[in-house]
């Protein structure tokens, strides 16, 4: 019975971690954010705080303060004024105060050289489902011929590839919606030295690459069968992925392909709300 009781917790509170992620422009009060969970706001609050570690209040502030640094970074026409009344404040002095505050930076300062590695903001906590079941399909995956720049080095410095990557979709005239992205992960950030993590940024094309001063080169993603599961939401933590490993591999009876997991980010851009990030797992089989 306790067991029992606690998961439904665990769930009340990941519907709420949920909602906010879909719902930071609008009242998240306490008193709002009971009623989705269904407790009384005392209750609620003392629950919340058990389960993730941190008061409603400062959690909600930290969402929109990591959702603004993203902004700072990958809109660069947005003004910090803009930016700051997205995040809820009266102005950019009252944002900028809080922003430093946080993560040792201004908002300028940042944006032009985001210290990501020394930053102060503490993770945003989440609850993890524990999936007993998820819609798997096997594919054919045709062999597909990509753009693709190595990142080789910190997982927190991934936004230095980003960024060039962008930049050359941007001197090649290939906005969002032009092929599709993916992203090869060579090693698993939780279980490998900084220096060690691999990954490849991808995008479709139909011919190969032009030298280009970015250092995007041409690659191939092979053609073979793939177990394949959707994620939607975040990127930050693709826990369908790991779900995959632990979970539905060693029930399959399916063997694994000498070729890494990858993702296909469905839908790209600085308009893509977290929330609505969808993202298709595939891990190659035999």
């Amino acid at each position: 019975m306790k067991n029992a009781r606690s998961a439904r917790y665990a769930r009340c509170i990941a519907r709420v971690l949920k909602y906010i992620e879909a719902h930071l422009d609008e009242d998240l009060s306490v008193n709002a954010l009971s009623a989705v969970a269904n407790f009384s706001p005392h209750h609620f609050h003392r629950q919340f705080s058990a389960y993730t570690g941190i008061g409603v209040g400062r959690f909600v502030q930290m969402a929109r303060l990591r959702r603004s640094s993203m902004q700072l970074v990958f809109n660069p026409r947005a003004s910090i004024s803009d930016i700051a009344y997205d995040a809820g404040y009266a102005n950019a002095e009252s944002f900028a105060r809080a922003f430093k505050k946080e993560s040792g930076q201004s908002p300028t300062s940042f944006r032009k050289q985001p210290a990501w590695a020394s930053w102060q903001f503490k993770p945003v906590p989440t609850i993890r489902p524990e999936y007993t079941y998820m819609q798997v399909d096997i594919i054919d995956f045709p062999e597909t011929l990509v753009a693709a720049l190595e990142h080789r080095g910190p997982e927190h410095l991934t936004y230095v590839t980003t960024r060039k990557f962008i930049e050359w979709r941007q001197a090649n005239d290939l906005r969002p919606g032009t092929g599709n992205t993916y992203g090869v992960h060579y090693t698993d950030p939780a279980t490998t030295p900084p220096d060690d993590y691999r990954l490849d940024i991808c995008l479709s094309v139909t011919a190969p690459v032009l030298p280009n001063p970015q250092g995007v080169v041409t690659k191939t993603i092979p053609a073979g069968r793939c177990a394949r599961v959707r994620h939607v939401g975040s990127r930050h933590d693709v826990h369908p992925a790991d779900w995959l490993y632990r979970k539905w591999l060693p029930q399959s009876g399916e063997q694994l392909r000498d070729y890494p997991i990858f993702f296909h980010y469905v839908n790209v851009g600085p308009e893509v709300q977290e929330h609505e990030m969808i993202t298709d797992v595939y891990l190659p089989l035999k």
